[in-house]
Order: C-alpha cells, then structure tokens, then sequence
C-alpha cells in the first residue's frame, strides 16, 4: 500500500511566493484605484460647490421681491471678517418658492412660501477653527427687522473667504463698494462682484497631488453677478405697488374710494 505524497518544502515555498506577489499586485492595483478615487472626488467637489454656490446666489438676486417697500428696504450687504478672513454679509428680499418648508401655526401644515427673506451668513467652523461655515437662511415672516431669524440651511463648512463688492453703475473704470444698502441709496446695485474660496479635505488633497501633480485642495471662484436692469429701473423709480394710506372718511356712509365722488349710498 503506498502512502499519499505530501507537498515538498521547495513546492510550499514557492506557493507562498507567487501568492504574496500575487497579493502585492492587486494591493498595489486596488491603492492607485482608491486614489484616482480621491482624485476624481476632489475635482468634482472644488469644481461643483463653488459654482453651485455663486448659482443659487445669481438665482435668488434675479428674482429680488419689488413688492410695498416703502423704505427701499430689499438688499443689504454688509462687510464683515471672522479672525481676519473676509466673512460678508448679505440679504435681500426674494419673491420665489422657499427652499424649506415652514409650518403655518393655524393649520400645522409645512407649506413653502412665495416671498421670504433670504440671507447668506459665515460662522467659524466648531470642529476647525481655521475654516468657516456658510449658510444660507430663509425666513417667510417678512417684518420690520428684515435681516434675522429664519431657518438656517449649511451650504459649506470649509470656506476660507467670501468677499463681496458693489457697484453703482456701469463705467471703464468701476469703483466698487464694500457695504450696499438700498433703503439708504434708494436704488439697487449695477452688479456684485463676489470672490469665494473654499477647501476640500486634506487627506483628499495628498492624492491630488500625487496624480494631478498640484494641490487641488483649495480653489477660489469669482463671478459677477448682474441685477436686472428693468428691476434697478422699476425700483429706482417706484413703480412697484404701494398701498395707499386712505384717510378715515367724515360721513361713516360715505365711499372711502371716492369713486362716487362723495356721494352717500342708500
């Protein structure tokens, strides 16, 4: 009876061999996957967030309410910093579809409104001092202290600047303007020209580097954003609807319009 031959020391070696280069190749295939990975993701996320950004900004200025202000009061920009970093504020008045849905208190329904207050803020990042956050806030309750509350909704939590300009009117040479105020020049801007920069992650960085042969990690995007000349036109010269201020007639029957021309009724 002959016994069963077991493999040699030689065979066994050379298994292990060829399956640890085996092991190498495809550990060595699967990292150059992982990072083409990353370096797509950095492309995609620095080339989309910041124009997905300056879009929603061009969105909600084309579509600035011209509604009863009697004060002009429907864009404010405002200059800030946080720690040094440019940290700009705006806000204005939009008459389009909320983006979030509000609860009406007397019905307890979630409806989106047709007007809101929109406004665009930067806080620091909590968990990194070095970055700030921005958020875009929508409040439907359109009031006298236009620029607070709301609901707030986070854009981007890596934004290194944000850097917004103003400008009066078209020229060869354009003076632009840190702060705008419409109440207070009773008219809208020609154009604002926004500077935005933001950072993806930093371990997404390093593949970047390795196969773009540049850091993609921090891009900077700038646009100008052009107000509609007929909206500058309409609000310049007031021809939005204001509600009359109707004085209480003498004769409680008398009509208050004046279309009967005082006349009572019977």
């Amino acid at each position: 009876m002959k016994r069963a031959r077991g493999f040699t020391l030689v065979e066994v070696m050379v298994a292990v061999l060829i399956t640890g280069v085996l092991m190498v190749a495809v550990m060595a295939n699967l990292d150059a996957t992982r990072k083409a990975v990353d370096a797509i993701h950095n492309i995609m996320e620095t080339e989309n967030t910041g124009p997905r950004i300056l879009d929603l900004m061009r969105s909600d200025l084309a579509r600035i309410a011209l509604y009863d202000a009697r004060e002009y009061r429907v864009l404010k920009g405002q200059s800030d910093s946080i720690l040094g970093a440019d940290a700009d504020r705006l806000d204005l008045l939009v008459a389009a579809r909320t983006r979030a849905a509000f609860e009406v208190a007397v019905t307890g329904k979630a409806v989106h409104a047709p007007l809101a207050e929109v406004g665009y803020r930067l806080r620091s990042n909590p968990l990194r001092s070095d970055f700030l956050e921005l958020y875009r806030r929508e409040d439907p309750l359109v009031d006298d202290d236009s620029w607070r509350y709301g609901a707030y909704s986070l854009l981007y939590d890596r934004v290194v600047s944000l850097n917004l300009r103003y400008s009066k009117k078209p020229d060869h040479n354009v003076v632009w303007e840190d702060h705008w105020d419409s109440e207070q020049e009773e008219s809208l801007p020609f154009a604002i020209d926004v500077f935005l920069e933001i950072e993806v992650q930093p371990r997404r960085s390093l593949e970047s580097l390795g196969i773009l042969g540049a850091n993609r990690a921090r891009l900077d995007f700038s646009d100008l954003l052009l107000v509609p000349s007929h909206q500058r036109w309409i609000f310049r010269n007031r021809l939005h609807p204001v509600v009359p201020e109707i004085a209480a007639p003498a004769d409680p029957n008398a009509d208050p319009t004046g279309a009967n021309g005082g006349a009572t009724t019977r």
